[in-house]
């Protein structure tokens, strides 16, 4: 089976290629330049745009990025399992839909499985990397997809950003959850709730959202991986990973950087937890 994702997992492309994963990558437009997410432009690059002032863009794979893909490995018989990011956040998971439907036309017989994961940033990449795992393992492929959609259901989200207005700008959050926030200096955590960003607390100063990312932690049991991101925010995740090391039984932190798409919404100074709840 191969195992295909859009840039949104910000899973690296040096790691994709390690774990034989097939990327497609978004497209971000700063000054009316193009450019594919990873492949054309990083991070650092993004921030530093939005430091400038200037507003990033992101658009949407489009249905013939993924009909090339998906036709390579369909006429070599090859199996197809794309898990994307989230369809409340991108028009993405409807392009594959599209390049899928477009060459069961041709080939009716096409083992082509499209899983919309309702995640995002990390929360998607957690769920590839098990999804890599199992074929590792060389899982059948009805286990297979029974345990993925599990993660899906499993995966969860917390994180803070610097500025709401600017979430709101980028039409991932209403204007009004951002003018309350600014308007009370708060530091917001929020989650990921049916694939939509949902501001679920305010905090007085970073160290009480990270207080409460850890709540989260232990009330939900979790006593495996937790992956952090950040952007232009290292600090911060370092931080929060002391915190969760210090306040629960949890060895296993990693922090990696937020990848362009994703920072382009949420802006310098974000930091996410993501984690898999075992329990539901």
């Amino acid at each position: 089976m191969q195992l295909i994702v859009d840039s949104c997992s910000d899973i690296s492309i040096d790691e994709l290629d390690r774990m034989g994963i097939e990327m497609i990558p978004l497209k971000i437009t700063i000054d009316e330049e193009d450019y594919l997410d990873q492949y054309e432009i990083s991070n650092t690059e993004v921030l530093d745009a939005i430091s400038e002032g200037k507003r990033p863009l992101t658009s949407q794979a489009n249905p013939e990025d993924f009909t090339k893909v998906f036709r390579k490995y369909v006429e070599r018989n090859v199996p197809v399992l794309y898990m994307a990011f989230s369809s409340e956040l991108s028009g993405t998971y409807q392009s594959a839909v599209i390049a899928r439907d477009t060459i069961l036309d041709d080939h009716p017989d096409a083992d082509i499985t499209l899983i919309d994961t309702k995640a995002a940033s990390y929360g998607l990449g957690l769920i590839v990397e098990r999804a890599h795992g199992y074929v590792e393992e060389g899982m059948a492929k009805e286990e297979l997809l029974a345990k993925v959609e599990k993660d899906v259901k499993a995966i969860r989200h917390f994180f803070t950003v610097d500025d709401l207005d600017y979430l709101a700008k980028g039409g991932r959050l209403s204007k009004g959850q951002a003018f309350l926030g600014g308007l009370l200096n708060i530091k917001p955590l929020l989650h990921v709730e049916e694939g939509r960003l949902v501001p679920l607390e305010k905090h007085r100063g970073i160290k009480k959202v990270h207080s409460s990312m850890v709540k989260h932690l232990i009330a939900d049991n979790v006593s495996h991986e937790v992956h952090i991101t950040q952007a232009n925010a290292e600090s911060q995740a370092e931080q929060l990973k002391q915190k969760i090391l210090d306040g629960t039984d949890i060895t296993d932190v990693k922090i990696s950087t937020i990848g362009p798409t994703i920072s382009s919404h949420t802006g310098n100074g974000t930091v996410a937890m993501f984690y898999f709840n075992e329990g539901v």
